[in-house]
């Protein structure tokens, strides 16, 4: 059985939500785990499993959507508040002789991680625009160049990328696994329904989002 160090990114819910299934499964098989997160993952993590907070790169959004210029410029300006956290990853490191870190797309613990010569693996679903063949229109090529950029900068060099995604897509990396999403067992387990609301999930405020489903009839809840 191996000490893991599992980090996760708690920009949003989707990170700590995959990541719970996860560490549920590798703690069944008899794993030791220490988690790393921060904000929302840090919260929805805590109550089931050991989380040591670290600070959190952030993604810059405007009107929902991430602007990942200025995301590279805010996280540049923040680095120098990650250096405790990098100090406390080293520590807990060492003490619980962790012997794999797993990241989801949580950069500290990969830095740490490939720092102090242990394997990482990746698990995410970001990684799909890097490591597999996608073709893209020309408007989004602009966007799609940033994005690739800061998923580069964001966990490089992972020993293994488990990657999640909808569709397939030729893998152009060796080390790259394509899998399908990561459900968790109350969905796998719940009976559909048809009820009157329809749930609209958004990161940060999204003013023109709401000005758009306003002349949809229907009830929306956010």
């Amino acid at each position: 059985m191996a000490n893991i160090l599992y980090g996760v990114n708690g920009e949003g819910s989707g990170h700590s939500t995959r990541a719970k299934e996860v560490l549920t499964h590798l703690r069944e098989r008899g794993h030791t785990l220490h988690v790393a997160s921060f904000d929302r993952g840090l919260r929805n993590l805590s109550g089931d499993f050991e989380v040591t907070e670290i600070f959190g790169f952030r993604f810059a959004y405007v009107n929902n959507r991430v602007r990942y210029k200025r995301t590279i410029a805010r996280n540049l300006v923040t680095m120098p508040q990650a250096t405790k956290s990098v100090y406390r990853l080293k520590d807990l490191i060492t003490k619980w002789e962790i012997d794999l870190v797993i990241t989801d797309f949580e950069p500290l613990t990969c830095h740490v991680g490939h720092g102090m010569g242990l394997p990482v693996v990746s698990i995410d679903n970001q990684h799909c625009l890097t490591n597999t063949v996608v073709s893209y229109p020309r408007q989004f090529r602009r966007d799609a160049a940033a994005a690739k950029l800061v998923t580069r900068l964001m966990t490089p060099h992972a020993d293994a990328y488990l990657v999640i995604s909808f569709f397939t897509a030729p893998v152009k990396k060796r080390n790259t696994f394509l899998f399908p999403p990561l459900l968790r067992q109350e969905i796998l387990k719940a009976v559909p329904t048809q009820g009157e609301d329809v749930l609209v999930y958004v990161t940060s405020p999204a003013p023109l989002l709401a000005k758009v489903l306003s002349t949809v009839r229907g009830r929306f809840i956010a």
